[in-house]
């Protein structure tokens, strides 16, 4: 049951995240052109996302799922179905017109906002990690370690 409550909390905190980042980018983009509402059937959409999104991050990013991978080859297992199911949200939900511009565009806007928030991941791992050696070195003069 413990386990359970574990796996629930990790998967519902990137969801929330996820699903946070999304209103937040639709708040933005509807701001320049126009939009002055959020439909109902989008929240739903945005939630179903983000819970997906929390799922595919624990089974790519945790040791519970997937045993002793390298992080690149975590990034293509959660970066692939990702992109494979926001593909068919968009086909099922009409989110664009059936065309390569509009491809394209989804192609590269997602590549642009997963580049992004994994250089955010990454600089943030890199400072809080630098943080917390010099918090422990730190301790370890102090206690002649």
């Amino acid at each position: 049951m413990k386990k359970i409550i574990e796996i629930s909390v990790a998967i519902k905190s990137i969801a929330a995240m996820v699903l946070a980042g999304q209103i937040i980018l639709y708040v933005i983009a509807g701001s320049f052109f126009g939009l002055s509402s959020m439909d109902f059937s989008f929240i739903w959409q945005a939630v179903a996302i983000a819970a997906i999104t929390g799922i595919l991050h624990y089974i790519a990013f945790t040791e519970d799922v997937i045993k002793k991978m390298r992080y690149p080859l975590r990034l293509i297992v959660f970066t692939i179905p990702l992109f494979v199911i926001l593909a068919a949200f968009a086909v099922v939900f009409q989110w664009f017109p059936f065309n390569l511009l509009a491809w394209t565009l989804f192609a590269l806007v997602f590549i642009v906002v997963f580049g992004a928030f994994n250089a955010a991941v990454a600089i943030y791992t890199k400072v809080t990690g630098k943080k917390y050696n010099e918090s422990l070195n730190a301790y370890n003069r102090k206690n002649a370690i």
